[in-house]
């Protein structure tokens, strides 16, 4: 761990230099930590380019998770005409639960927070993105 982060540093530091770095890994989260710009190669083939933030949000899925207190009913009935419900469940050893919603096309985030919001206390809504192992095993199988 010590080496490797002793690697990751310089690599920063070089890109921070204005050096262009080629890095090549299998390990995807190497790739959040240090690149910019990826590449990824099947079979000798680009099967997927571009920055990793833009790649990623790409292939997101217009999944969010909500945690809240209050009743799970009230927040379905809330949420229900924009969005559906993934799963559900509490947060150990808290009085908060989790719910994990995909929003409709048609729905917006801030309809969405507003409706939950005022059916339960909110207490954090955030976008779920896939990690590029994620992406990169969906590229690789034909699941893009």
């Amino acid at each position: 761990p010590i080496n490797a982060n002793i690697l990751k540093q310089e690599i920063l530091r070089l890109r921070d230099e204005g050096a262009t770095v080629i890095f090549s890994t299998h390990n995807m989260s190497s790739v959040e930590e240090i690149c910019d710009h990826i590449t990824l190669i099947n079979k000798s083939r680009n099967i997927l380019s571009g920055s990793v933030d833009e790649v990623r949000h790409r292939f997101g899925e217009n999944v969010f998770e909500v945690t809240f207190r209050g009743e799970p009913a009230t927040f379905e009935q809330a949420v229900s005409p924009m969005a559906e419900i993934i799963e559900a469940g509490e947060v150990a050893d808290t009085p908060y639960l989790n719910a994990r919603i995909r929003l409709n096309d048609n729905a917006s985030v801030r309809e969405c927070i507003g409706a939950a919001n005022e059916s339960v206390e909110l207490r954090s809504f955030r976008e779920v993105i896939p990690s590029m192992n994620d992406i990169f095993i969906r590229a690789v199988e034909g699941k893009l």
